[in-house]
């Protein structure tokens, strides 16, 4: 009776030790209350989760509207910035100069989907997702495929294509993900402006100017995190009770 307890309150002590919380941590940029507006750098917290983010370039801070995030480079010094509310190219002393936001997280986990608004499959915007372990997507907007003959034609590397969001006409996320991090591991998500051989064009389009694109977060797993040590050791006492307990028997 004795090793029968022991045994089922190890396989509660090393079940709790191994599941840990791995629900999903959703970070949304989609109010002016949020505490990265207007901020260089800041904390997003989510079901525990904190996601640690910087604006660049350097100098910059984020604008966060219901739209989405942008970024707002006209603090730096000779450069302009025709879209604060948005991700773009500069101009300038900075002429050509992509902006970008660089995060990373406080867990482990696994990115399973991104959000954006505004990357136009008319003007070949696009974000640059880099990351740990040499991870690198070229994210457009999904209907590129109507704007040139063929996709495969796109000279970036990973052309990834963006999903349409249920019950919506825009494709404008990314669904499906499974890009596994540790914590600290850094991300950049950088705004692009493809220029297509005009060749490649289908007949009669002709591409419109860019302006920008939003970002408006994304979805996490976190990994299980571990119980203290201390459970740990009491199972382990436990296991050790139970096999002196079968052997009296």
């Amino acid at each position: 009776m004795i090793a029968s307890r022991c045994a089922c309150f190890l396989s509660v002590c090393v079940a709790t030790a191994l599941a840990g919380d791995a629900s999903a941590a959703s970070f949304r940029f989609d109010t002016p209350a949020s505490p990265l507006n207007g901020q260089a750098a800041g904390v997003l917290v989510a079901d525990g989760v904190a996601m640690n983010a910087s604006a660049l370039p350097s100098g910059g801070w984020f604008d966060v509207r219901s739209a989405g995030l942008g970024i707002n480079s006209r603090p730096i010094a000779g450069a302009t910035d025709g879209e604060i509310d948005k991700f773009n190219l500069l101009g300038g002393s900075a002429a050509g100069q992509p902006e970008a936001i660089a995060f990373s997280f406080d867990h482990a986990g696994v990115i399973n989907a991104l959000y954006f608004d505004g990357v136009k499959d008319e003007s070949f915007e696009f974000f640059r997702l880099e990351g740990p372990g040499g991870l690198l997507l070229s994210i457009f907007d999904g209907q590129i495929g109507l704007r040139l003959t063929d996709v495969a034609t796109v000279a970036e590397p990973n052309v990834t294509l963006l999903d349409e969001a249920p019950g919506t006409p825009v494709d404008d996320d990314l669904f499906g993900l499974s890009i596994p991090f540790q914590a600290g591991d850094v991300f950049t998500l950088t705004y692009g402006e493809y220029a297509p051989d005009p060749a490649t064009f289908v007949p009669g389009f002709s591409p419109l100017a860019p302006n920008g694109a939003r970002f408006q977060g994304l979805d996490i797993t976190p990994a299980p995190v571990p119980e203290p040590a201390s459970v740990l050791t009491a199972a382990a006492t436990l296991a050790l009770a139970a096999g002196v307990a079968r052997k009296r028997t």
